[in-house]
């Protein structure tokens, strides 16, 4: 897979078990480079493309943008939709019968709650489980205390419920020591999840890690 930056001639080749550094040190490309990948990544136009195998993808379907590591939550809306699907696909398929037999209970005891109410009342008498999910708050285990944890959970819902395995973070040098670094890469060089991490000063390479810098006079250094 390459990820290539149309007007700063860069080319990046994501490989399997490499973590990619970009580090920009040019401040009106680090922004610039920044709104593109913001952009792309939410479905808009910019000057990123990224293929695999010279077949182009869009990158809001493929990659993930992270600029607040502190926000991440691995119930958000996105992973808890997908998960809810799922779980419908499943009692569908495999659990046709306690379906039934639970939406028949569940209409049996609305008749009678609604009969004994001086009002009249009438509900919907179709099973939806979505719904019942979304009532028994039904959520990903999240156990995360730390940064590192809370970004490690994040990671594994997503990559497994929300089928995303190319994530880009921006500043998360600026947030992890190095031997949390070293923890994060080996999480996800063993789920295989494609980690790019994008930072305004370039700091010297952690075991696993490939580098490119875009220097203040925009030249570009494969490390």
């Amino acid at each position: 897979m390459k990820l290539i930056h149309t007007e700063f001639n860069l080319e990046m080749e994501l490989m399997e078990n490499q973590i990619s550094v970009l580090s920009i040190e040019n401040k009106k490309i680090y922004t610039e480079v920044l709104k593109d990948l913001w952009y792309q990544t939410q479905g808009q136009e910019g000057r990123f493309i990224l293929s695999e195998k010279d077949k182009q993808l869009k990158i809001s379907k493929e990659m993930e943008c992270i600029f607040n590591p502190f926000s991440l939550n691995c119930n958000d809306r996105k992973i808890l939709n997908k998960l809810y699907q799922e779980m419908k696909e499943q009692a569908d398929s495999y659990c046709q019968q306690e379906t039934i037999m639970l939406n028949t209970e569940i209409n049996r005891f609305l008749d009678e709650l609604l009969m004994r109410m001086p009002y009249a009342l009438d509900h919907n008498a179709d099973f939806d489980v979505c719904g019942l999910l979304k009532l028994y708050a039904v959520e990903v285990q999240s156990q995360g205390e730390t940064l590192l944890q809370r970004i490690t959970e994040y990671l594994c819902a997503m990559s497994k419920i929300g089928g995303i395995d190319n994530y880009i973070f921006v500043g998360l040098k600026q947030y992890l020591t190095e031997e949390e670094l070293e923890n994060l890469y080996e999480f996800v060089l063993y789920e295989k999840i494609n980690l790019i991490l994008v930072e305004a000063v370039h700091s010297p390479a952690i075991s696993g890690e490939k580098g490119w810098i875009i220097d203040r006079d925009l030249c570009i250094i494969d490390l």
